[in-house]
């Protein structure tokens, strides 16, 4: 709903006449990481990158810089689903998983729905970052015959509040993702739902994904929209971010039992730890693996 920017940001537009909120986001450099970390094949990195894009919708609402969603999905299509993680701060995080690893690893391209399949669970929860004590949280599960897409999934959980829609419109070249953007339509308590039934039918026939994928300019989508009241509101910056560190995974293994730290140590080689959020791996120094074992046996005393 603004100039096209370098870095991802997530952006709210209103029509007030209308009573219509719109959030946009775009998580092109967010997607980019995700994709390399994991090793997200070309022909599923568009796919993997319509979900960041409408988990970042729901930044727009956090009150708190503390607070942090975690959204998990299962779906029955070539990917197994996804567990997706954003804080107040801004910072977008996830990670995708299969049920048939060689369909994702090999791009052998295909539907980009194929992806996702049909039926799904949903598991959304709001914590505090810091103490991990949840705000609020929701579950939901879809019927089996009806379509899992993010877009489906995430208009579902944000009308759990008010009535929206959401489209995307995602693209890769050779798997690097190059423009990954999402919309959300939203009609407020009181708006008009004759307009927001006409803007859905613009999501319904494509028009706003060919939009987003070529100028989602607020001079554009007011076009469009046909609303020339439509202005846009506050930017929120985003950012990829994971609070994995060095730190947290020595903690993690001195609550191992101290005969398997020590093993580590026979080993006599450093250990590596993949994070399973953002793919980064992590080679942790032999010397500290050798204070936790001491410190975990300490401990045990």
């Amino acid at each position: 709903m603004v100039m096209p920017r370098t870095n991802d940001s997530v952006v709210e537009a209103f029509s007030p006449a209308n009573g219509i909120r719109f959030v946009y986001s775009d998580v092109t450099g967010v997607a980019r990481r995700l994709v390399a970390g994991h090793g997200v094949s070309a022909a599923a990195a568009p796919a993997f990158g319509r979900v960041l894009a409408c988990a970042a919708l729901m930044q727009v609402d956090f009150i708190d810089d503390d607070e942090t969603l975690v959204v998990s999905i299962d779906v029955g299509g070539r990917f197994g689903g996804f567990t997706i993680e954003f804080d107040g701060c801004g910072y977008l995080r996830g990670a995708p998983f299969e049920t048939r690893p060689d369909t994702i690893v090999n791009p052998a391209g295909g539907d980009a729905d194929d992806f996702f399949g049909f039926g799904a669970r949903v598991k959304a929860t709001r914590m505090k970052r810091e103490d991990g004590a949840i705000r609020s949280q929701m579950t939901m599960e879809t019927k089996p015959d009806r379509s899992a897409a993010p877009e489906t999934l995430f208009s579902e959980i944000l009308s759990s509040a008010i009535p929206s829609r959401i489209c995307t419109s995602a693209s890769a070249w050779i798997g690097v993702p190059e423009r990954v953007r999402a919309l959300a339509v939203q009609r407020v308590p009181g708006g008009s739902e004759q307009v927001f039934g006409r803007i859905c039918g613009l999501v319904d026939d494509g028009t706003l994904a060919e939009q987003l994928s070529s100028d989602p300019t607020l001079d554009a989508m007011r076009d469009v929209l046909d609303l020339p009241d439509l202005f846009s509101g506050p930017t929120r910056a985003v950012d990829f971010g994971c609070t994995c560190s060095e730190e947290k995974i020595l903690a993690a293994w001195a609550g191992l039992p101290p005969q398997e730290i020590i093993g580590f140590v026979r080993a006599g080689r450093p250990r590596l730890f993949r994070c399973h959020l953002c793919g980064r791996v992590w080679e942790i120094p032999l010397g500290k693996i050798v204070a936790a074992a001491k410190e975990a046996a300490e401990s045990n005393q």
